[in-house]
């Protein structure tokens, strides 16, 4: 089979920078039905987006993978479907376009047959990913989905979301998984389940090739506390179980809703107790996977990167104490502070990509530090109250940069804590009085 893999990081950069947004629509939500066999090299999917029309238009502008074999696509009119003309317009770019119009605030359910390449089924791994653009989207936006599988009978499929059902039958097998909450991307897993070992718990799926079951034990509870605290801060954890499959040979954490798809190095670590990438991702589940940033505008990054490493930190707080945190926050700082105010140092809102080691910084180390002085000029209490109201109103939600600043201000009574926050958030360099 061919291997698929890319970072998520990567993946939504190049997105951004190659494809314009489509502004027309809405994605409200995708039924999908996809069928592999052992001697095919391509899955065959049959996709139906529904979506809401937002201005007059004959055209709609999808990103989708120029490899996938289109076969037809359609919109449902009363109760036929009416093939409509498609074209590649640029590299993965698909514009569909209508005869009429997709008129204002009409909503419309459009039709996808195509296969998408995979190889032959002969190894122990499939992994298609947004990066992959294996189904039809809008860059920016969410959509909630309800995924069918069809896999010979010695594979077995995960996705994000709830597993919802298996059907078992004499050469094959369904699966089937749904995430009612929009998802900011859709994943999918084929895998061979006689390579794949599980080791689970009330909140945790585990499944893994290489790591042996007392590491998976402790990878396993390690995780179920993380949960638990954020369970307890934040809210309700939103699916039945958060999945963890470990990917060989990948370059990190691949963070979706529901799921963390983790390579054997980052497994390795957090064994060994270098655990920082997978309490990241984790917490991500609620900032990031839960609730979500709007793509491509300013402030995305600070709540999809910055915000969860310091949720981490205080996990970290909540486990190790006050000494482990303040090390933990300032020994971030020590990198950044040699380029802090100089001329490759931009404020936080300005961070457009973490496409290079300085902004990657900005994000991940003055980021956490800017969101320590909001916490204590705030107070923890009221700190705390402000994450669980964000997280409770937005779950499943594009939260903005501005929606930030707005819930912020219900909790700071004397305006003080936004003015500081405005002023951290647009300076180079950092204020650390």
């Amino acid at each position: 089979m061919k291997f698929l893999i890319l970072l998520f990081s990567i993946s939504l950069f190049h997105c951004q920078t190659n494809l314009r947004q489509d502004l027309n629509i809405n994605v409200n939500s995708y039924k999908i039905n996809a069928k592999i066999s052992e001697s095919s090299e391509a899955i065959d999917i049959r996709l139906i987006c529904d979506i809401s029309v937002l201005k007059n238009s004959n055209q709609i502008q999808f990103t989708f993978s120029n490899e996938a074999n289109i076969h037809a696509v359609k919109y449902l009119k009363g109760k036929d479907w009416i093939s409509i003309p498609f074209e590649f317009n640029g590299k993965d770019s698909l514009l569909v376009k209508e005869a009429d119009k997709f008129y204002k605030d009409k909503k419309y359910s459009l039709l996808f047959e195509y296969s998408f390449p995979t190889g032959k089924l002969n190894d122990t791994l499939l992994f298609l990913d947004r990066g992959h653009r294996w189904y039809p989207l809008i860059m920016d936006q969410i959509a909630s989905f309800k995924l069918t599988c069809e896999v010979p009978k010695s594979y077995a499929v995960i996705s994000s979301g709830n597993l919802l059902e298996i059907k078992n039958e004499s050469a094959k097998s369904v699966y089937v998984w749904e995430s009612l909450l929009p998802v900011f991307k859709l994943s999918l897993i084929i895998y061979n389940p006689k390579i794949f070992k599980k080791t689970d718990n009330d909140i945790v799926d585990f499944y893994y090739p290489s790591v042996d079951s007392v590491k998976a034990l402790k990878i396993l509870e390690k995780t179920r506390k993380v949960v638990n605290y954020f369970k307890s801060t934040l809210g309700v954890y939103p699916y039945k179980k958060l999945t963890i499959i470990e990917i060989p040979d990948f370059p990190g954490i691949n963070t979706c809703s529901g799921l963390l798809m983790t390579g054997t190095y980052s497994l390795e670590m957090a064994e060994k107790g270098y655990d920082d990438m997978l309490i990241l991702t984790t917490a991500q589940q609620w900032f990031g996977a839960g609730v979500f940033g709007r793509f491509g505008e300013k402030g995305f990054f600070f709540i999809s990167l910055s915000l969860p490493h310091y949720l981490r930190l205080m996990f970290i707080r909540e486990e190790q104490g006050e000494v482990a945190f303040n090390k933990s926050l300032m020994d971030l700082l020590i990198t950044y502070k040699e380029f802090a105010g100089k001329e490759n140092d931009i404020p936080i809102i300005d961070v457009d990509l973490p496409n290079t080691k300085e902004k990657g910084l900005i994000l991940y180390a003055k980021g956490p530090f800017v969101l320590s002085k909001i916490e204590k000029d705030l107070g923890r209490k009221k700190w705390l109250s402000f994450l669980r109201d964000l997280c409770q109103t937005f779950r499943g939600r594009i939260l903005t940069y501005d929606e930030f600043k707005k819930y912020l201000a219900k909790y700071d009574e004397n305006g003080h804590t936004l003015t500081l926050l405005n002023h951290l958030m647009t300076e180079k360099g950092i204020s650390e009085n």
